[in-house]
């Protein structure tokens, strides 16, 4: 992995996502610890400059195209923040899109959690597979973090 210098975020750039999603930008002391660190203590810690919570697709469009024009780096949740930057919560974007039963592929957003995906395929006479352990993480963290667990 190659090293790379990346900018801060400025105030400017802040009010400019407070505009896209109004009310749901934080900083500095308004962060929760908890974006600070993954549950694998090896990964250490590192305090993204913003947490932005995101609700559409349209949005996060936005959001990195102001990043990319400003060289800030994007943490899409489930990960540290090791250079900063901005992090998105995608935990709000929860819902199943939509079953394609003849090739066996569900659409969903990433805030979707294992546990509700795997009881609603259940019902529709399907079941989803992976098994990392923790029932309740996101679809988007563990596509993120590569964790299948045992099944």
């Amino acid at each position: 992995m190659g090293s790379h210098v990346y900018n801060k975020v400025s105030e400017e750039l802040v009010e400019k996502f407070k505009k896209i999603v109004p009310g749901k930008v934080y900083t500095k002391d308004e962060i929760n610890q908890d974006f600070f660190h993954d549950e694998m203590p090896i990964y250490g810690e590192g305090e993204p400059e913003v947490v932005i919570d995101v609700t559409t697709t349209e949005a996060i469009s936005e959001i990195m195209k102001l990043c990319y024009e400003n060289n800030i780096p994007v943490i899409p949740g489930a990960a540290v923040a090791i250079t900063g930057g901005v992090m998105l919560n995608m935990t709000k974007m929860n819902k199943i899109l939509g079953y394609d039963y003849e090739n066996f592929v569900v659409r969903v957003e990433p805030g979707v959690l294992l546990n509700e995906l795997a009881e609603d395929a259940l019902k529709q006479g399907l079941l989803y597979p992976p098994d990392p352990g923790e029932k309740f993480a996101t679809l988007g963290g563990n596509v993120s973090t590569n964790a299948g667990g045992m099944r």
